[in-house]
């Protein structure tokens, strides 16, 4: 018996694949998305992840089933394994398909401010799809989605004077920058009001020998919000960046 619920049925035991989310499964899927033609009328890959990326918003990530999305998309669950080969694939997929919602923006003019707006226009989706953030660091995001957004932000750096080793760090140390953020806000280091408060409490009623700085700012640490912290940490990182045009990586 197939202890794996969620994974092709018809699956060999004997196959090896590459592991879903790396550079050789994603080569793999681009190679077979070129052969395949579509059905007229048939489910797609695109109605698929859809329908999962809406059912993790409405219900969160655990009830993200192979059974269950079938039921959502009304269709036999078994014909999702035509587009993906298990829950995993299914995952990786849909976080590509969220990253289809990032509008990107031009950098014509400041590029300062183009890397602002897709930094906060990325924040903005993953904000929208916080059950799915967890999902970023779960495999490379090299789907044509992610791509797509690579693809745009190097060729905005070098139009506007990057060398292009610089270009791809400023476009990394940016990236990384947003998923950190919203993988930390998502995990529960975004506090509510309430949760403030208790920390405040808590480092108020510390002892001013041991903890004399922590004791006086008590209050001050725990009443900026994540935006805020996003806003400053976001500003600061790229009013540091200068503008090489050399290969040497920004120091």
């Amino acid at each position: 018996m197939n202890s794996q619920p969620d994974a092709r049925p018809d699956a060999r035991p004997d196959a090896v694949p590459a592991e879903p989310g790396s550079p050789a499964w994603w080569q793999a899927r681009y190679a077979e998305r070129e052969r395949r033609r579509p059905r007229q009328g048939g489910l797609t890959l695109d109605r698929i992840t859809a329908g999962a990326l809406e059912l993790a918003d409405r219900e969160g990530l655990e009830a993200l089933t192979m059974r269950r999305l079938g039921e959502h998309l009304q269709v036999r669950h078994t014909s999702l394994y035509r587009h993906v080969a298990s829950r995993e694939e299914l995952l990786i997929e849909t976080v590509d398909h969220m990253l289809g919602e990032i509008r990107l923006p031009s950098l014509d003019g400041d590029w300062r401010a183009g890397l602002e707006a897709g930094a906060r226009e990325f924040r903005r989706v993953l904000a929208a799809h916080p059950a799915v953030v967890p999902l970023l660091t779960a495999g490379q995001l090299l789907g044509p989605n992610a791509l797509r957004a690579r693809e745009h932000a190097l060729a905005e750096l070098l139009a506007h004077g990057w060398a292009p080793r610089p270009a791809v760090h400023v476009y990394l140390t940016v990236t990384h920058f947003v998923i950190g953020a919203a993988v930390l806000d998502s995990a529960g280091a975004a506090r509510t009001a309430g949760q403030r408060a208790a920390m405040a409490e808590l480092f108020a009623s510390l002892s001013p020998r041991t903890h004399p700085v922590v004791h006086r700012h008590a209050e001050l640490l725990n009443s900026l919000d994540p935006q805020a912290e996003f806003d400053f940490g976001l500003r600061t990182l790229l009013h540091g960046l200068d503008h090489p045009q050399s290969e040497e990586a920004p120091v």
